[in-house]
């Protein structure tokens, strides 16, 4: 399987929340990992907020961190493009994403394949890659 992960499916990775489990199976399953190149501002900007949220302190946030980056590693990204960025706006106006939703979809789109699964706690992007025929698992 090729999981393609949003950060909505990075984030338990790193911060425990009840999805964490089942995103963590997904990844161990996974023969590749994709996101696209964007996952690493965005996921950051994650961190940054639940620490200002107070549900991680300064300590905790500074290990996150590192635990994304070497997460990192072993995702293959897919860039960003003209061409991608193009297709997000296209796909953020029929299916009523926001931004960061519309390129993750555009991304997954781009590499889709049979064996390719889009791991998201978001639920419009996930019924806009259902409807699109991706195949979705989605994180409680």
């Amino acid at each position: 399987m090729i999981a393609y992960f949003d950060t909505s499916a990075i984030i338990p990775l790193i911060i425990e929340e009840p999805s964490s489990p089942q995103c963590e199976r997904l990844w161990n399953d996974s023969g590749r990992v994709l996101s696209v190149r964007l996952l690493h501002a965005e996921a950051g900007a994650a961190l940054g907020r639940a620490e200002r949220m107070g549900r991680i302190n300064g300590h905790q946030l500074t290990s996150a961190v590192a635990q994304l980056e070497s997460l990192l590693h072993y995702v293959d990204h897919v860039e960003v493009t003209k061409a991608l960025v193009r297709a997000a706006d296209g796909l953020a106006r029929e299916h009523s994403l926001r931004g960061y939703d519309a390129v993750h979809l555009a991304a997954a789109l781009s590499v889709s394949g049979d064996d390719l699964v889009l791991v998201t706690g978001d639920a419009d992007l996930a019924a806009a890659a259902i409807t699109l025929g991706l195949g979705v698992a989605v994180t409680d």
